[in-house]
């Protein structure tokens, strides 16, 4: 719809060209067999450029696939025969972008979700070359990764690397092209706008998507978009599934800030100050009189927030004086900033505004905000109960899986930090409590699993949950 407007205002401005270059009448046909000549010059430059650009720019789009192994009962669908597993490979199709080309090596930019847990990565050239790739990094939090591979036998390596913009710049209503393999239909171009910044949409923990109605489908996944200078924007990495042109990207400036990691250190080191924030809606702000900065809703035990004197109820309303207006100002702010830099946060407490100095520390793997629970060492699950923030934005009810013991059946079932329980054996749970019930009462009938509905990412999924 983008591109055909585009194209309508385009054709205005070449009507008025032609009426003042004096062309004949649309009305009138050429003689037979005669080709039309183009004089619409605007139509003919606008498409020279876009595909002289869209030629420049794919050699560095490339196809991933990934090999995951997943176990699964036999006879699932007699759960009360076969209860031992046997592992199943599972393939999946994503697409990647070539950022670097280093020491005979190219370096590839994608999603997290093509290729975690892969036991095999392959990335595909062109039709006639495919080498093995190999997972330099991936970071679940933005769900950026990178993918390393060899570029021997590759004719000119350097010129498929792609050039990286500045996402910092974009603006709502710039022209967009994203590139990639939806449905391995290699090197698809499709065409839009951005039609939204810094969007939210719970599918992982730090996010600030690009929107854009540029057509992205399945495969697209860690493929490019691309403004009209050729320049990576962003990472393509979702849609809502039930709408047409909504299209969602990681700005280039954060992935690229994640990959440099993940290829210097091989993991992301972030900032934190340990605690649970969330925004002031018109309710809250009626309630407490204030209507700008942060809610800190908790604070986790012996973190840097709680050392500096943070409490629930604070409103942090700047940091190192620059105005903090939405959850992930705060958020960015802080997990940018090296771990033991001093920061001034300027809160409101008791309607009186102060300063406090607080020592950025390093993010942990997991965080302990006192309320987590595990569910019995042979389970190895850290759950809470939805906060009402969480079950007003997620709109569903149930029990948040706060983290997951390594090694443990709960991480052996499938089961990811970040999940929500919503039904045990399909009955539903809204609490920790409803939980700790159900499970305890499949233990006392001597069962050895229980089926888990659960809400990843914004979609359902059934999971069995091993008891034992």
């Amino acid at each position: 719809m983008a591109f055909l407007s585009l194209l309508f205002l385009l054709l205005l401005f070449s009507i008025e060209s032609c009426k003042a270059q004096k062309m004949p009448s649309p009305s009138g046909t050429a003689p037979q067999g005669q080709e039309v000549p183009v004089r619409s010059g605007l139509l003919a430059q606008f498409e020279k450029e876009l595909t002289e650009l869209v030629e420049r720019v794919s050699p560095s789009v490339v196809a991933i696939y990934s090999t995951q192994e997943v176990s699964r009962g036999f006879g699932e669908d007699f759960p009360f025969f076969f209860p031992f597993q046997a592992p199943q490979e599972r393939r999946s199709l994503g697409s990647g972008v070539i950022m670097a080309y280093k020491n005979g090596k190219f370096y590839i930019l994608t999603n997290n979700h093509v290729v975690q847990g892969a036991k095999r990565i392959r990335v595909r050239f062109d039709p006639h070359t495919e080498k093995d790739g190999r997972l330099v990094g991936g970071d679940p939090k933005t769900d950026v990764a990178v993918v390393e591979a060899d570029a021997k036998g590759i004719e000119k390596p350097e010129g498929r690397v792609a050039k990286l913009g500045d996402s910092d710049k974009l603006k709502v209503g710039q022209l967009v092209i994203a590139i990639g393999n939806p449905y391995g239909l290699e090197r698809t171009v499709t065409f839009g706008v951005i039609s939204a910044l810094r969007r939210s949409i719970g599918i992982t923990q730090y996010e600030s998507f690009i929107q854009t109605d540029a057509p992205i489908n399945p495969g697209n996944s860690g493929g490019p978009l691309i403004n009209i200078k050729g320049e990576v924007i962003g990472i393509n990495t979702a849609i809502v599934a039930e709408a047409q042109g909504l299209g969602f990207a990681i700005p280039i400036n954060l992935a690229k800030w994640v990959a440099d990691q993940l290829m210097t250190k091989g993991r992301v080191v972030r900032g934190w100050l340990g605690v649970v924030i969330q925004e002031i809606t018109p309710e809250i702000a009626e309630t407490i009189g204030v209507k700008e900065g942060i809610l800190v809703a908790q604070v986790a035990r012996g973190s840097p927030a709680e050392k500096a004197g943070l409490k629930v109820g604070d409103i942090i309303v700047a940091v190192d004086g620059e105005k903090v207006r939405e959850v992930r100002d705060l958020q960015f702010k802080i997990m940018k900033t090296p771990p033991g830099t001093e920061v001034t946060l300027t809160i409101i407490r008791g309607g009186k505004e102060q300063t406090i100095k607080a020592k950025v520390g390093e993010m942990p793997e997991e965080v302990s905000f006192g309320q987590p629970r595990e569910q019995g060492d042979e389970l190895g699950l850290f759950l809470r109960d939805l906060s009402p923030e969480e079950v007003r934005r997620l709109e569903v009810k149930g029990v948040f899986v706060e983290g997951v013991v390594p090694g443990s059946l709960a991480e052996r079932s499938g089961l990811r930090r970040g999940d929500v329980i919503l039904a045990v054996n399909n009955e539903p749970v809204e609490s920790l409590s409803q939980f700790n019930e159900k499970i305890e009462k499949a233990k006392s009938e001597q069962r050895t699993r229980v089926l888990l509905l659960i809400r990843r990412g914004g979609s359902n999924l059934y999971v069995v949950l091993y008891l034992r």
